[in-house]
């Protein structure tokens, strides 16, 4: 599990599941509060998504994250995980239930932004940052404990995947528009070959009575005004994003963190033959470049 400080899983768990019924929601996040990174990185599920499937999921996304960048405690990073009670115990319920998970996803939002407002990053010598990075109907948790976040000193980044929202809660002056500044970075990753995001999300949106709309994770959108960056992940379904190479290294590169494998060129540099003049090739190895 998780290797850096050698800190077990379990350290990095932050959870809404109550531990007497893992599928009521806790009166507020249980987790550490006091963070001895300069960085945290809280990772977010979605719908329908057990315990051991959320842990499963991070860690396939962790192990990209460190093949793709230094390890966590070289870059004075933390990972935490987020657990909230997004299934029913019954499978068949669990599928057929995202209308009234969305108000769990509210609700658990509400939770989190009063869990922001007490971390305290005790080493921190400069602006510390929280990134935030969510997953389906996790992104619509994210926002809304974003909009209860008092103002900080913190630096905030946010990264939404197949971002189960409708487009229109995020639309200037809508309830759920980000507030982009010098400090605040808003970043989506989207896919058009979504089909749950295509089909089953304005169903379920209209049967939570929020209306028949278009996910932001679907297109993008809105394209204009509202997003720092976004990023077509072309061929993805709805459920890559936690295990795909490609949304974590696009993720590194936004926080400047991508370590570089090779130049993907070869230099070539000319040599002269002693008699005849004439230019031979030589092949210049690649070199291996790390960029922290």
């Amino acid at each position: 599990m998780l290797k850096d400080n050698n800190q077990k899983s379990k350290d990095r768990i932050i959870t809404l599941r109550q531990n007497e019924n893992k599928y009521a929601i806790r009166e507020e996040v249980h987790g550490k509060t006091t963070i001895t990174s300069s960085d945290i990185i809280i990772l977010t599920h979605g719908y329908n998504v057990s315990e051991e499937g959320a842990e499963e999921a991070y860690k396939e996304f962790q192990k990209n994250f460190n093949k793709y960048s230094n390890q966590l405690s070289t870059l004075n990073k933390a990972i935490y995980w987020l657990i909230w009670p997004s299934n029913k115990p019954n499978k068949r319920d669990s599928e057929l239930s995202y209308f009234k998970t969305v108000g769990v996803a509210k609700n658990c939002g509400e939770k989190l932004a009063e869990y922001l407002k007490k971390l305290n990053f005790s080493a921190s010598n400069k602006q510390p940052r929280i990134i935030l990075i969510g997953h389906s109907l996790g992104c619509r948790l994210l926002l809304e404990a974003l909009k209860k976040t008092i103002k900080t000193n913190f630096k905030l980044e946010v990264f939404l995947m197949a971002a189960a929202v409708p487009v229109s809660m995020v639309q200037p002056g809508q309830q759920l528009n980000p507030s982009i500044s010098s400090t605040e970075k808003y970043r989506i990753l989207y896919s058009k070959k979504d089909w749950v995001l295509e089909y089953t999300f304005p169903w379920g949106q209209k049967l939570a009575g929020e209306g028949f709309d278009q996910a932001v994770g679907f297109k993008g959108n809105p394209n204009m005004g509202v997003w720092s960056n976004t990023k077509d992940m072309e061929n993805y379904g709805h459920s890559d994003y936690w295990k795909g190479e490609k949304s974590v290294k696009w993720i590194l590169s936004q926080l400047g963190i991508l370590k570089t494998s090779s130049r993907n060129l070869k230099l070539e540099r000319p040599t002269i033959a002693s008699k005849s003049r004439t230019l031979k090739w030589r092949t210049i190895p690649e070199r291996e470049l790390s960029y922290s």
